[in-house]
């Protein structure tokens, strides 16, 4: 079959969402089907892929992120002509109602992947009022899941809470894929806890910290460093380092404290190089539909322990493969400790969290689900036709 993938974010900007897509491509080329990408344009980047389309953008207030011009009929029409049996959108707003359009123009099935809980992210809009806006996007957001043909979901937690916004139209939870083949295979290469070390000049045998993921406001990253102080004073051989970038980035550099490392966005293999020479993955943020970043550290067997919220409850089972806590420093710093103090419950997490990525989260039994979704709604799709 064809494809046409719509989002407002794609590579070369890092993100979940962009990884996301960007493996979800892959798995279903592999598969058999053509996979084209409608996103925006980037300063600098040069297309040479011919099954990526990109869409006049402009800088927004969000660091790296582009205010898209969802209109282009020369796109629209090249897809017409590759006869597009289906068409899924990964944003809502703009690409999103154009991706609708499109579809319902082509008279075929459009599927919609909930990736984000936008109501809760409305402080990136400073010049509304935050309750109104807060209001006003959850009802949008309702309103366009309504529209679509199926609306895709990465948690239980998220289908639920459509579910409770009287969304109508069928919710088919379908986690966020991880292309294990690849971690394993950097894995096996191993030298990553002594190249991570000796990159940061620490002690052979210092315990690491890891977060990896935005740096701003929502990701409630304080928490983290707050945390992280008290844990130092008790456990002296202990690092802090954190992947990523944000608009927060300066701000948090300047809280940092002792031995904390902030090391900037990092090309995801970078980020898998991480994972792989730290211990254990923290977690403080409650407004994930899933964390990409989560199912990508247990992957590479680290344990977690992470603010309960969002749809990452769906993702860590607390005791088995990290700890789900309240928003608590005490009783976060609390199960922190335990897992520096002790090796085997380490290891164990880590091992538990890697069987269960293996088990739910690969990438090929995703596309799989997928790719089912996709059939089901162009046979109906044809059958109301004929």
């Amino acid at each position: 079959m064809k494809i046409a993938l719509f989002s407002n974010s794609y590579l070369p900007y890092l993100s979940g969402i962009t990884l996301s897509i960007k493996i979800l491509r892959e798995e279903l080329e592999k598969l058999g089907h053509t996979v084209f990408i409608v996103g925006p344009k980037y300063p600098g980047h040069m297309e040479y892929d011919p099954k990526i389309f990109r869409l006049p953008s402009l800088p927004a207030t969000y660091p790296g992120y582009r205010l898209v011009f969802p209109c282009s009929p020369s796109i629209f029409a090249k897809l017409k002509k590759e006869k597009i049996d289906l068409i899924h959108a990964h944003q809502p707003f703009g690409v999103g109602q154009a991706a609708r359009l499109l579809a319902r123009r082509m008279r075929v099935p459009i599927v919609y992947s909930f990736h984000t809980l936008f109501s809760r992210y409305v402080h990136h809009t400073p010049w509304a009022p935050q309750r109104l806006a807060k209001v006003l996007v959850a009802r949008y957001l309702a309103y366009f899941c309504n529209q679509v043909d199926t609306v895709i979901v990465p948690s239980e937690m998220v289908r639920r809470l459509l579910v409770l916004r009287k969304v109508k139209q069928p919710i088919k939870v379908i986690p966020t894929g991880l292309q294990l083949q690849k971690i394993k295979d950097k894995a096996a290469v191993a030298g990553q806890r002594e190249m991570i070390r000796k990159k940061h000049q620490l002690p052979s045998d210092a315990k690491i910290l890891l977060y990896s993921g935005r740096l701003s406001a929502e990701k409630n990253v304080p928490f983290l460093l707050e945390a992280f102080q008290s844990i130092l004073a008790q456990e002296k051989n202990t690092y802090f380092i954190l992947v990523g970038g944000g608009p927060k980035e300066k701000e948090f550099k300047n809280i940092a404290g002792k031995n904390v490392f902030i090391v900037g966005q990092k090309q995801h293999e970078e980020v898998l190089d991480y994972c792989l020479a730290a211990d254990i993955f923290v977690y403080a943020s409650t407004t994930e539909t899933q964390g990409l970043v989560l199912t990508e550290a247990k992957a590479c067997g680290l344990p977690v322990v992470a603010v309960f919220g969002g749809g990452i409850s769906d993702v860590i089972e607390s005791g088995l493969d990290g700890y789900l806590v309240p928003g608590n420093q005490e009783m976060f710093v609390e199960h922190v400790l335990r897992l520096l103090r002790e090796k085997q419950l380490r290891k164990d997490m880590g091992n538990k969290g890697r069987e269960d990525s293996h088990l739910r989260f690969s990438s090929v039994v995703v596309a799989k689900q997928f790719e089912n979704v996709y059939n089901c709604l162009i046979d109906s799709s044809k059958s109301e036709v004929s």
